[in-house]
């Protein structure tokens, strides 16, 4: 029989089961964040929760499925302005919507490039990070969102009729993976850089 929830958990949570899942995910995310992938053991995590070993796994089928989810769960956190991106179809110029992608899409790279570079040297983890991602819309597939967008504004007349919106979509996110994965590499907080010659050479080539 499970182990009732502390009572702080339960004045937290109500007793919601997402609730207590979510409670979980975001001590998993601040462990993670504070000892790395070899601190965030089941006990670590547990202890920041302020709940029981044994109820972890009455929430998630196991530790890797927990470190997973709590990766994926904070980049999608994060995600909502890139999602949004098709309705800002015939707003501003297609230029600034596409900088404004590429300025969000930095921001939840920032927070899966760290986690992923820890998950290669477990591919157990690895391979639970994939299938989580697997379902995770739009984190993969960002150039669908782009495309999306592209097709919004060519059926508004901003792009061309023969433009190749999926073309120019896997472009843009080819930006945000190469800027966010410099960044990364370089260290620091240097903040990410706006791309406009980039993405002016791209509008161009849809608009022309």
């Amino acid at each position: 029989m499970p182990r009732p929830l502390p009572a702080h958990v339960l004045a937290l949570t109500e007793g919601d089961a997402d609730a207590v899942r979510n409670h979980i995910l975001d001590a998993a995310r601040r462990v993670f964040a504070t000892k790395g992938l070899a601190g965030a053991s089941t006990r670590a995590i547990a202890d920041e929760a302020g709940v029981s070993g044994g109820t972890l796994y009455n929430y998630f089928g196991g530790h890797l499925q927990l470190l997973a989810q709590a990766i994926v769960q904070r980049a999608k956190d994060v995600a909502d302005p890139v999602v949004n991106l098709p309705s800002r179809a015939g707003k501003a110029t297609v230029a600034d919507n596409l900088r404004l992608f590429v300025r969000h899409a930095a921001t939840v790279l920032d927070q899966l490039i760290p986690a992923l570079a820890a998950a290669f040297s477990n591919g157990e983890l690895l391979d639970a990070v994939r299938r989580e991602l697997a379902d995770a819309d739009p984190l993969n597939d960002p150039a669908r969102v782009v495309e999306r967008y592209l097709l919004a504004e060519r059926d508004l007349g901003r792009v061309a009729p023969g433009a190749d919106c999926r073309a120019a979509a896997s472009l843009v996110v080819s930006i945000c993976h190469d800027e966010a994965f410099n960044r990364y590499l370089v260290g620091g907080t240097r903040p990410p850089t706006p791309r406009r010659k980039e993405i002016a050479l791209i509008v161009r080539s849809i608009t022309a």
